[in-house]
């Protein structure tokens, strides 16, 4: 029987496109010197974004409007993005089901990976510590300790004294989520909707491919096998 669940964080208890978008309208609101420049900024990072464009967003918008640099470099950019207090919220069927399996006496923590000021202002943004305890942002464990090292979720197991029969982790991108928790033993879920950053992503190999995978988080007590 599952006692406890890890829960991945970015596009699995939230929308991670809104993250991005309030991210950059942090960054626009920074950098523009009128309102006009913020929105004309605004609108280059959110079609950056649309278009596909990761990774080099920043140095993209500063060959794109280089007086910029004269206030602002990359860094400043990437600092503002990495610290603005998101604007997120969780979707209905994930806030549902935490209640769910918190009042059924489940466990329930967060693994995540990315910059620690980045990842603990998402999580206060969303309330998580109403529901779950350890939250664990991989970035606190050292270098090379993000998933898929299975440092984060043996920490996890030990903290709720729980064998890996009894664990399950939900996450979104088969990349990396799930081979760590899977050499553990424990079972493991891809939540898969439109939207999502990775939907799209299939698993490199079968050591990384998860054990079941739902579209909505309200399926999840009843794929784990749990009466509530």
């Amino acid at each position: 029987m599952i006692a406890g669940i890890g829960l991945d964080l970015d596009d699995t208890l939230y929308q991670e496109a809104d993250y991005v978008r309030s991210g950059f309208m942090a960054v626009a609101t920074a950098a523009g010197a009128s309102l006009a420049e913020r929105a004309e900024l605004a609108a280059w990072l959110l079609n950056a974004f649309e278009s596909g464009v990761r990774g080099d967003t920043f140095d993209g918008l500063l060959e794109r409007f280089p007086h910029l640099a004269d206030r602002m470099t990359v860094a400043d950019l990437v600092d503002v993005y990495r610290q603005h207090v998101p604007a997120i919220a969780m979707a209905e069927d994930v806030a549902l089901t935490l209640a769910r399996l918190t009042a059924a006496g489940v466990r329930l923590g967060v693994v995540t990976d990315g910059p620690t000021p980045m990842q603990a202002a998402k999580v206060r943004a969303l309330g998580l510590e109403r529901w779950c305890s350890p939250i664990i942002l991989t970035d606190t464990l050292g270098t090379g300790m993000n998933k898929p090292h299975p440092a984060a979720f043996e920490a996890l197991a030990a903290q709720w004294g729980l064998n890996g029969d009894q664990l399950a982790y939900v996450g979104d991108n088969p990349r990396k989520d799930f081979v760590g928790p899977r050499r553990l033993g424990w079972s493991t879920v891809r939540l898969r909707r439109a939207g999502q950053l990775h939907a799209h992503v299939e698993s490199p190999s079968q050591e990384f491919a998860p054990d079941l995978e739902i579209a909505d988080l309200v399926e999840l007590p009843e794929r784990l096998g749990l009466s509530i």
